[in-house]
């Protein structure tokens, strides 16, 4: 940021840091005072600096014993803001700065800041220091406060159906960075609860560490796993999982052609290809790759295979646990969720792969 900006928070476990950060504003204009002796600024030959406009260098603000007093001033007003019920951040004028706009970034009134700094008009100066007054609102409170006054709790790990697309999160919190972002189910996705904190529940991930998504946004099943059937499932391949179901709903099509359509094959084949693994085309030669797995054995992300009445493999899918797969299924006529021992797959069933 080409401005300096000094910050201080007022309101609640900030107090101490906001006093802290007072005293070391102190400490540095005390410190002007003594090296700078009060000179003004000295002026380029070609005259003053200027930005758009507003503040500029020909308006330089105190140095010295009055950057010192004015330091000691905006100390003062911590007092004022907590008796006022607000928050405050220092704010440091810089070249093209003026009342309005500095407002206008920090969401406040020109007429809120110029009455708490007692300016007698809107005419700011290079280096000046400002108090922008905030209001504590419920919804100002830092999200990492909110969350620390929310108890966690742990569950027994379920099944849950995400009703709509959305977002899971590294923290359980409404807004927060871009890099907390951790995966966007869609809707149908099964996710696997074992924890809440607030209005969130914790989702298991690919790693085994702990992602957020709104309650709102899942429907709890009775579908229950044991702590030794989660500590398996967490073997296998969810990333693949994962990928397949970032199709969830798609058209099938014979022969299809993604993103508009998609059959069995091209399903799995694209799913492994997500994560660098190359499969052929047809579910018969998918077939001829990877280890033989027993169905005792699955884990998620091994390949199941179907054969036709003449005993023709011709039907894939990705198995995602407690006894369900992923496919493109003629019959759903969309990429769909089934169980294994219905029984018109159960008795076609011919073997999985893992690769």
């Amino acid at each position: 940021m080409a401005v300096a900006e000094s910050v201080a928070s007022i309101g609640g476990m900030h107090w101490l840091e906001a006093r802290l950060r007072i005293a070391a504003l102190l400490l540095l204009g005390l410190a002007l005072a003594l090296s700078i002796g009060g000179a003004a600024l000295a002026q380029p030959a070609d005259g003053p600096a200027s930005g758009p406009s507003g503040a500029t260098a020909e308006q330089a603000g105190p140095q010295g014993p009055e950057a010192a007093a004015e330091l000691l001033t905006l100390a003062d007003m911590l007092d004022d803001a907590e008796e006022l019920g607000l928050s405050y951040e220092i704010y440091q004028v810089g070249n093209g700065d003026t009342i309005e706009n500095i407002a206008a970034r920090f969401g406040v009134s020109p007429d809120l800041i110029q009455q708490f700094n007692e300016l007698a008009s809107g005419e700011l100066k290079l280096g000046q220091s400002l108090a922008i007054p905030i209001p504590i609102t419920p919804s100002r409170r830092s999200p990492e406060m909110a969350l620390a006054q929310t108890p966690l709790n742990i569950v027994e790990p379920r099944y849950a159906t995400v009703t709509h697309a959305s977002q899971i999160t590294s923290e359980p919190l409404d807004v927060g960075p871009a890099d907390l972002l951790l995966y966007e189910p869609l809707s149908g996705t099964r996710v696997i609860v074992n924890a809440e904190q607030g209005d969130y529940w914790g989702i298991v991930m690919v790693d085994g560490s702990v992602g957020w998504i709104r309650k709102s946004a899942v429907q709890l099943t009775d579908e229950m796993l044991t702590a030794e059937q989660l500590e398996r499932m967490l073997q296998g391949r969810w990333d693949i999982v994962q990928e397949a179901y970032r199709y969830l709903g798609t058209p099938y099509r014979y022969g299809g052609r993604l993103p508009y359509n998609v059959d069995c094959s091209l399903l799995v084949q694209t799913a492994y290809a997500g994560r660098g693994i190359r499969l052929p085309r047809t579910a018969a030669s998918q077939f001829e790759v990877g280890r033989s797995v027993g169905t005792s054995e699955l884990l998620p992300g091994d390949r199941l295979y179907f054969v036709s009445r003449s005993g023709r493999i011709n039907h894939t899918g990705i198995y995602i646990g407690n006894g369900r797969f992923i496919h493109a299924s003629s019959r759903r006529g969309c990429v769909a969720v089934d169980l294994l021992a219905t029984r018109m797959y159960s008795t076609r069933f011919c073997g999985a792969r893992r690769s």
